[in-house]
């Protein structure tokens, strides 16, 4: 798909995963929602899992023009960010590159890379700049860093964790960064970036379910 349309859907928080079935189910289009990496330290050991990056976006990619109607009436759906003089809702710009961006990286980022310089934190990743963001705090304590990015045309703020390195960009301690690396997935739940592949029988399941709950 070299050309796609896409739009940005607002949903429920905590349904996008529900928002992704439904998308395959329905043949609408392929939906990301973005994850990133994210570190805890529990009980002394650094805990590595994956979480959305946007809670409540779905971007949607889709290889023609869609109806909006055909998302409204998808359960947990709340609506679809549009541009003042674009009423069918497709990116453009800065938020078209943005969204062609979480593509390329197949939905997951992973840790920032930043450095110590004089004591302070400097995030020195290239994604950072080719998100357009600008750090506005550091909390070293969780290593982690809040990016603000423009979205839409408003600011959003991302909190995405951060691995130390040194000025050739290996990790200051191979040791605990291995660690880090190796450890099991800690999430409560099964999640994913991208809308599931389904065969044509599972899709008439799905299909059927839904309009099921959709019936009073």
């Amino acid at each position: 798909m070299d050309q796609p349309y896409v739009r940005c859907l607002m949903v429920e928080t905590g349904q996008e995963g529900n928002i992704l079935r439904l998308l395959g189910a329905r043949r609408i289009g392929r939906g990301l929602c973005p994850l990133r990496t994210r570190i805890r330290k529990i009980r002394g050991t650094w805990r590595q899992d994956m979480i959305r990056l946007l809670p409540g976006y779905v971007f949607v990619f889709t290889e023609r023009e869609e109806p909006i109607r055909r998302f409204y009436q998808l359960e947990h759906m709340l609506r679809i960010l549009r541009y003042d003089r674009e009423p069918e809702g497709y990116l453009r710009g800065a938020d078209l590159e943005f969204a062609l961006l979480m593509r390329e990286l197949d939905g997951k980022l992973g840790l920032l890379e930043a450095v110590e310089e004089d004591g302070f934190i400097r995030v020195t990743d290239p994604l950072l700049e080719a998100l357009r963001g600008r750090v506005l705090s550091v909390q070293r304590g969780k290593r982690q860093a809040e990016v603000q990015i423009e979205l839409m045309g408003e600011p959003v703020v991302l909190h995405m964790n951060y691995r130390l390195t040194g000025r050739n960009g290996k990790p200051l301690d191979p040791a605990e960064e291995t660690v880090i690396e190796m450890l099991e997935d800690e999430s409560d739940e099964w999640i994913t970036a991208w809308t599931p592949d389904f065969s044509d029988d599972l899709i008439e399941k799905l299909d059927l379910e839904t309009e099921g709950e959709d019936t009073p």
